[in-house]
């Protein structure tokens, strides 16, 4: 069986497990050594869209240690093993759910559309979902790359979960890779169980947003290390986004003077950065461009950050994006310090009286919730989200 991933993470990670199961696949993994959430898809499937592509890439990642260089010649690689495939090859593709592996996914099965080849796929998502998260504790992966070789094995094991694709889905497929391979896009992101395109700048407030929350919490340095910053972006977005990208946003952000850097700019480690007075008054959207345009707040209990989470794209929202007073605010986050006490995290047990605990906080979050809207109303979008754990006990 030939094994497509997508990313070098995946196939190191795979490949090991192979070698722990003592499997003879070692050398029958192909990666596409590439991030598909970045970059333009015009007409990949082609030689000019492939070169194409690599241009504007060169302008994207880096090449220190000879990175670029070696994704380039990877590519080449993954493109004659791909040729190289014989009829009547089982082939096992590993996606998720999220933009890079589902459009990964579609431009392999074009790339294979010529192949009288047994396909079969596994989402890892959903997989790693139900076999490893449970009603207490959940990891939530953004790709299949950030799945241990531990798991991977045990993913592998489960045949359950590998899902053969018929005739039907292979055409599906193609029809939505050209349609992806018709658009010139450059940041694409997953939303609501679909890829979307978004424009270049989508996350360009969000990176300008850690940065004020870097210079606060460190006030004492005058700069933020450009690594930190782009390592506070990547850690809080639910996307899968290269680090690559976030400085290439980052050193465009640094042109339009939203940001000062003292350094050189060969390599992030070479610069730090801070905002100027000019980008510390940046503010384009919240989160996303439905919040701008409709102001949609979920308020639901948890840990240690303020309770607010935008409803078109569940990113975490802080106190000053959601303008209520002092007062009410103080009464909110009072209310959201009690969550999760019906909950005992060393036995994974409900504490005595754990779900009338549970009821009374979901009581006060809908109470505190109409408060919230008479505040805000018309002009926001208000809604509770409440807890439910003790329901997966009783």
């Amino acid at each position: 069986m030939i094994h497509i991933v997508f990313g070098a993470a995946t196939a190191g990670s795979l490949k090991q497990a192979f070698c722990e199961m003592k499997q003879d696949q070692v050398n029958d993994i192909i990666a596409f050594h590439d991030i598909y959430s970045i970059g333009p898809l015009l007409h990949l499937h082609e030689h000019e869209g492939q070169e194409n592509r690599i241009e504007w890439l060169r302008n994207v990642i880096s090449n220190e240690f000879g990175h670029f260089d070696d994704m380039v010649t990877d590519q080449h690689r993954m493109l004659q093993q791909i040729k190289d495939i014989k009829d009547g090859t089982r082939i096992l593709i590993w996606t998720g759910s999220n933009a890079h592996e589902q459009i990964g996914l579609r431009y392999a099965i074009y790339l294979l559309k010529e192949k009288n080849i047994e396909l079969s796929l596994i989402n890892t998502t959903t997989a790693f979902d139900q076999l490893f998260n449970t009603n207490t504790r959940r990891m939530d992966i953004r790709h299949a790359g950030e799945i241990t070789t531990e798991k991977l094995k045990v993913l592998y094991k489960s045949k359950e979960h590998m899902h053969s694709v018929t005739k039907e889905e292979r055409a599906q497929f193609l029809i939505e890779w050209l349609s992806f391979a018709k658009e010139n896009h450059t940041l694409r992101i997953w939303q609501k169980g679909q890829t979307i395109s978004v424009p270049e700048d989508e996350f360009d407030a969000y990176l300008v947003k850690m940065a004020k929350r870097l210079h606060q919490s460190h006030p004492e340095e005058e700069y933020i290390v450009t690594p930190r910053l782009i390592g506070e972006v990547l850690g809080h977005l639910e996307q899968y986004i290269d680090d690559d990208f976030i400085e290439y946003r980052l050193k465009t952000l640094i042109d339009q003077g939203i940001f000062d850097m003292i350094g050189r700019r060969t390599s992030m480690r070479y610069y730090s950065i801070k905002l100027t007075e000019f980008g510390q008054n940046f503010k384009k959207w919240v989160c996303c461009r439905e919040y701008e345009d409709h102001p949609f707040v979920k308020i639901e209990g948890d840990y240690g950050y303020e309770p607010f989470h935008c409803g078109h794209c569940q990113c975490h929202l802080e106190k000053d994006d959601v303008p209520i007073s002092d007062t009410l605010f103080s009464k909110i986050w009072n209310w959201n310090i009690q969550y999760g006490r019906w909950f005992d995290e060393e036995t994974d047990e409900l504490v005595l009286n754990g779900a009338d605990m549970e009821k009374k906080f979901n009581q006060e979050g809908e109470r505190i919730t109409e408060e919230v809207k008479r505040a805000l109303s018309p002009a926001f979008q208000i809604e509770y989200s409440p807890s439910e754990y003790t329901q997966y006990f009783i």
